[in-house]
């Protein structure tokens, strides 16, 4: 396998955010009288668009509902999250290695980068696609592809696309882009693996271990 460069997606894949994104949720949905929803509900709409998950249900109040999310996400943006155990060093090799990265996520700018900044990560990633950059989002591979024109590449087949959804694996299949899936992710392993991913990381070393076999 020839490999350019790797994009992430950024929720439950680097950083551990689905808790506040769960509780996010619950906080909109209780603030507007709606029913209770259950956490592996919410769990597999992420990754989705807000918009599409709130307006699948409630498509006439989901400007309003949007907006509390929002409000509540930001709100507790660097205070509620958790970097995954062995994201730092994963990162740190990558960049040893000159293996070009990005981010290319569903979250809306204003709401990633607040975390991103705080937690120290940012400085591995030359480039970020967030909700607001495109109008296609996933599984439509548009958001990958434009990662990919950002970090100079033309050839979706030589980019890794790794993240911890099913949405994820869709759109990279759908670009021709390389999927992997981490293995701690909050999803349901099970409708993960059906997806059949080109990669299964079961811990962050695994993906540079990998990385370290190809350039021998």
């Amino acid at each position: 396998m020839l490999l350019d460069a790797i994009l992430f997606d950024f929720d439950g894949t680097l950083c551990d955010t689905i808790p506040l994104i769960v509780e996010s949720y619950q906080h909109m949905y209780k603030a507007h009288g709606k029913r209770f929803h259950q956490p592996d509900e919410i769990i597999a709409g992420i990754g989705l668009p807000l918009e599409t998950v709130i307006g699948s249900e409630y498509p006439t109040e989901m400007p309003k509902m949007l907006q509390t999310y929002l409000d509540y996400n930001f709100k507790y943006s660097i205070t509620r999250y958790g970097i995954f155990l062995g994201i730092g060093p994963m990162l740190e090799e990558l960049k040893k290695m000159n293996i070009p990265m990005g981010i290319v996520t569903a979250k809306r700018y204003e709401n990633l980068i607040p975390t991103l900044e705080h937690s120290g990560l940012d400085q591995y990633f030359e480039i970020i696609v967030s909700k607001n950059d495109t109008d296609q989002h996933k599984p439509n591979p548009a958001p990958l592809l434009l990662g990919m024109e950002k970090l100079g590449y033309q050839n979706p087949s030589r980019i890794m696309y790794v993240g911890d959804a099913v949405f994820d694996v869709q759109a990279a299949k759908n670009g021709n882009f390389i999927s992997a899936i981490v293995g701690w992710s909050q999803s349901d392993h099970d409708v993960l693996r059906q997806e059949k991913p080109s990669y299964w990381f079961d811990n962050p070393s695994d993906l540079t271990q990998m990385i370290k076999s190809l350039q021998k």
